[in-house]
This record gives C-alpha cells, structure tokens and sequence, in this order.
C-alpha cells in the first residue's frame, strides 16, 4: 500500500519530515523553472525543458520507491538512471554556460543560479547513492556515482 498521502510514521530522533531526495529534487525543479528564463531560445529547449522533464522524472521514481517497498529494487534502479542522466545534463548545462541572462525581476543572478543548482545537484546524487547503497548493501566504492558500476552485485542477481 502507498504510504505518501496517508502513512504518517513517526520519525527517528534527527529525522526530517521529508526525504532529502526529494527536498533536493522540489528545489531543483523549482531553480530551473526559474533559470529558464534566463536561458537563451535556443538553450531553453536544447536543455532546459529536457532538464526540468529530467527532475520530474527523478522525482517521479523517488515517490514510486518510496511508496512501494515490495517493488523498490526496481524503482531505485528507475531512480539511480534518472538521477544519472539529470547530472550529466547539469554539467552540460554549467559547462556551456546557457543559464547566462540576468533578469530584471529574478533576485539571483544567473552565476548564483547556477552554483546553487550544481549544490543541489550535488546533494541530490549524494543522497540517491546514499539510498541505493543502503537498500543494496553495496560497500563504499565509487564514490558519488548513481550508477551501479564496478562489479557491483543486487540481491536479484
């Protein structure tokens, strides 16, 4: 059964009411939404509606794994591949620099845009393999990826 609407746990001494995962992707989504703006025409739809389609979908297969434990080696897997493909957009993102006009009505200029996009990003791959690491019982190897690389086994395999 779901738990996101109607399962109220009670929480562990130092636990948030939310996962960081999603806290970091609802973030995410929301400074893209508004950098988008800020991108040029031809930026806007090379990367940023693809980015913010990316989130969503991070988004999307968090809720899936965390709503449905008897599923959620899969939906973990659907999140480690999502989350994967939404950083590598990022760095393409920060690397062509297409988050670069300043707005009038925007408080952030776009250099704060991106560099708090890039720690949420950071923090967001962080806790996905923080998560995936726990539900597989992978050891600490490859260090801030999402991928499962290296040799890496899964209880289905």
């Amino acid at each position: 059964m779901a738990k996101s609407e109607y399962h109220d746990p009670k929480l562990l001494e130092g636990e948030r009411e939310q996962p960081g995962i999603l806290v970091d992707a609802v973030a995410l989504l929301g400074l893209y939404l508004r950098a988008l703006p800020m991108m040029n025409a031809t930026d806007r739809q090379r990367y940023g509606d693809r980015a913010v389609d990316l989130i969503l979908d991070v988004i999307a297969s968090f809720q899936m794994a965390y709503d449905f434990e008897e599923d959620r080696a899969q939906y973990v897997r659907e999140l480690c591949r999502a989350t994967s493909k939404f950083v590598f957009l990022s760095r393409v993102i920060g690397e062509t620099n297409a988050i670069s006009k300043n707005l009038k009505h925007e408080k952030m200029t776009p250099n704060a845009m991106r560099l708090e996009i890039f720690q949420r990003t950071a923090s967001l791959d962080e806790g996905v393999t923080k998560w995936r690491r726990s539900i597989f019982g992978v050891r600490k190897r490859n260090r801030g990826t999402t991928s499962l690389a290296g040799g890496e086994q899964t209880p289905d395999q």
